[in-house]
């Protein structure tokens, strides 16, 4: 039977640590940095994992999710594509349609007529497996590219920063985890500790701010904006009454950041359940028909947020 994600967690992960406490590393997991862009006018997100296992890096991941702007009728809109580079593999096409580069005499040459050796994902798991062997603080470049890693051709863009900011992370025991959905970027954060104890469980948004044809994002997150955002006396309120969320002449009562706050405090005052979940689309349940009342608040629509939630809970 699934059980609430609580003290027995904690026991095992003591047990795990145990002969390891001289590491670096107190917490076993996959820990996250990742870095939002914009590429072809759309949105983009670098993001490298570095796992630990019994105190000890074991595994280097490199990804990136794309985006695509789409026109109709002088009418743009943005959206994530379903699946990363890794995921696409030799769909990429960057054999087919890439570039081959050479290094010469210490400088990248383009070779006009040739495409690369090595597919994007071929390439990024040369340079994980280079870290992994190496560290980070050994990867030499020129002109942005890799240079001393054999058959990697590709640019160096932000993989290697964003791999020794997942190693800090991990020192720290700090557990990040996101979620692309429309043109946004969901996150989810927390402190971890060698003992099972959670704090400093954040939700977050960064939102598109694409304007007609030109995408971009916004500055600040959902979070950052915090009374900025604007919903609080606003928006409209929602009761939850006969199975279903009715809206009411009244505004609603919380800014998204405090309705976000009531789902992060909820679950450190009682743990995560990866039955938590949406109940009509907003508030939040385990059984799947009652309404938590911790979460009759959360009159936003919920499920994104406890599905980057359950994201970030199975890094542990």
């Amino acid at each position: 039977m699934k059980k609430v994600f609580t003290l027995l967690l904690a026991v095992v992960v003591s047990i795990v640590l145990v002969g390891c406490n001289n590491s670096e590393f107190q917490v076993d997991g996959k820990f996250t940095a990742y870095e939002v862009s914009v590429h072809s006018n759309a949105p983009q997100v670098t993001y490298v994992t570095v796992t630990i296992e019994k105190g000890e890096i074991v595994e280097y991941d490199i990804d990136v999710r794309q985006g695509v702007d789409t026109e109709t009728d002088s009418v743009y809109t943005y959206s994530w594509n379903e699946l990363t580079k890794k995921e696409l593999a030799d769909d990429y096409n960057m054999k087919t349609y890439g570039t081959k580069y050479d290094l010469v005499d210490g400088e990248w040459v383009e070779v006009e007529g040739e495409s690369p050796e090595y597919e994007w994902y071929e390439q990024a798991n040369l340079v994980e497996a280079y870290l992994l062997e190496n560290g980070v603080e050994a990867v030499e470049e020129v002109d942005g590219r890799f240079s001393n890693i054999a058959g990697v051709t590709i640019k160096n863009s932000s993989y290697t920063t964003l791999a020794a900011e997942a190693v800090e992370l991990a020192k720290q025991g700090k557990f990040q985890a996101i979620l692309c959905a429309a043109d946004d970027l969901y996150i989810a954060s927390m402190m971890y500790d060698k003992d099972g104890n959670i704090s400093e469980l954040t939700l977050d948004v960064l939102q598109g701010n694409p304007s007609g044809e030109t995408f971009a994002w916004k500055e600040m997150t959902k979070q950052e904006l915090g009374d900025n955002y604007g919903m609080k006396g606003l928006g409209s309120a929602y009761n939850y009454t006969g199975g279903e969320w009715v809206e009411s002449d009244e505004k609603t009562a919380l800014e998204w950041y405090e309705q976000a706050n009531l789902i992060t405090d909820y679950i450190e005052a009682n743990g995560f359940d990866e039955n938590l979940e949406a109940l009509a689309g907003r508030g939040g349940t385990i059984d799947g028909t009652t309404l938590i009342d911790d979460l009759a608040g959360v009159t936003i629509r919920s499920q994104t947020l406890y599905d980057v939630l359950a994201a970030l809970f199975d890094k542990i």
